[in-house]
């Protein structure tokens, strides 16, 4: 092939114009310079659509570290305390419910909120029959005193619930997100 105006196309031999973009017997494209070539289409957008999902990814990632930042209740266990409570029986809809009532104060410079209770109940002989968690979604400032209200399934008879025990078991730092 001598003809400075044809050219042979690399995929499939067939002698094509030396300027043609596109080869007439395969349909394949034949430069890269063309925006319209399917790679160089692709590469256009799917580059920019991935770094744009990597940057996405990466910052809701980086973001749920931020549902209970740092301090943790457990690094200070005792800065939520029940200054008073009481028991008291409810009958509901769903069925008879014990509900713990009370004032709890914080002695830390930190806000927690949403403390959950650890909720031990005795027998006349002070043997336990009964132990629950049960949670109080509120907000607690730093040095200050929020009121509770947790409810509990029985599952004993009324009659043999003489005393209890409540404690703060854990809480969420006031400064996360949920």
């Amino acid at each position: 092939m001598n003809n400075p105006e044809k050219r042979i196309c690399p995929f499939c031999a067939e002698v094509i114009e030396q300027n043609a973009k596109i080869c007439p017997r395969c349909r394949q494209w034949l430069t890269w310079k063309s925006l319209r070539h399917p790679t160089v289409n692709l590469l256009m957008h799917a580059v920019p659509l991935l770094v744009v999902w990597i940057v996405f990814v990466h910052a809701l990632v980086s973001g749920l570290g931020s549902l209970n930042p740092k301090p943790y209740y457990s690094e200070v266990p005792n800065s939520l305390h029940v200054l008073t409570s009481q028991m008291n029986w409810a009958k509901t809809h769903d069925g008879l419910r014990i509900y713990l009532t009370g004032i709890l104060t914080n002695n830390s410079p930190e806000s927690w909120k949403d403390a959950e209770f650890d909720c031990r109940f005795f027998d006349d002989r002070g043997v336990m029959l009964d132990a629950d968690a049960g949670r109080s979604y509120m907000t607690i400032l730093p040095h200050g005193d929020a009121a509770f209200r947790v409810a509990i399934i029985p599952v004993a008879p009324t009659n043999q619930y003489v005393s209890y025990k409540i404690r703060v078991g854990n809480a969420m730092n006031g400064k996360g997100m949920f």
